[in-house]
């Protein structure tokens, strides 16, 4: 029997709809049938999620994502994944709130640079993200160094991704905007650390290698979900 996939969505919904979306292409191109998994979504406001990020509240933050967690397990749930990369930054503190297992996207980031041989990686996300260490402790275990932009490129990669991603609006100046960030930077890939990213950075359509956090990431969930037939 195929497991009941929990997801924690909201930050924001349109990440939480690309993942479903996702999940379900993906089941669909594979197996070509109408069994598709069972999902449970518990959609959180963005606007608090932002709110306690901004403030690092990260107590009150915990407890608003605990509210969802809690509510996934009523659904009998098998895994929890959280639709979002800025989450990840209390994970160790959520895997203590629940037997629940989770699948991060960490993990899934982490695994595909270490199989591409990847040793060092630009981190770009939102100011919350780049101004953490999450990515870089997970990552660090494994001996991979992942790098944050200045504070002046960091102002410049939030602006793209909450001025105008998240209001559906794609610019092709923004995109060499963006790619004139990366060439500051010594790297071996750019890690795409916010869901929003892969709709403007893609593997295939320049020089810069892309680790695509949201396509490992559902990748792996739908892994998890019919590898337990």
């Amino acid at each position: 029997m195929r497991k009941r996939i929990g997801i924690i969505g909201g930050a924001g919904y349109q990440s939480t709809l690309e993942y479903y979306s996702r999940i379900m292409n993906k089941y669909s191109a594979q197996f070509g049938d109408m069994d598709y998994p069972e999902v449970v979504i518990y959609s959180l406001s963005h606007g608090k999620f932002k709110g306690y990020e901004d403030n690092r509240q990260m107590d009150e933050y915990v407890d608003y994502i605990s509210k969802a967690i809690f509510a996934l397990e009523k659904a009998r749930v098998d895994f929890i994944t959280l639709a979002a990369n800025s989450p990840h930054s209390v994970m160790d503190r959520l895997r203590e709130l629940t037997r629940t297992p989770f699948i991060s996207a960490l993990d899934s980031a982490y695994n595909e640079s270490a199989r591409l041989g990847y040793k060092k990686l630009l981190l770009m996300g939102i100011k919350y993200t780049m101004q953490s260490d999450y990515f870089q402790k997970r990552f660090s275990k494994g001996g991979i160094e992942v790098v944050a932009p200045s504070p002046e490129d960091q102002t410049k990669i939030h602006s793209v991704i909450y001025d105008e991603l998240m209001k559906g609006i794609i610019q092709e100046s923004s995109k060499i905007n963006l790619y004139t960030i990366i060439e500051k930077y010594p790297v071996d890939a750019v890690l795409l650390g916010c869901m929003k990213l892969p709709i403007i950075l893609k593997n295939g359509e320049s020089k810069y290698k892309f680790v695509d956090t949201l396509d490992l990431h559902t990748t792996d969930i739908l892994n998890a979900t019919v590898e337990a037939q």
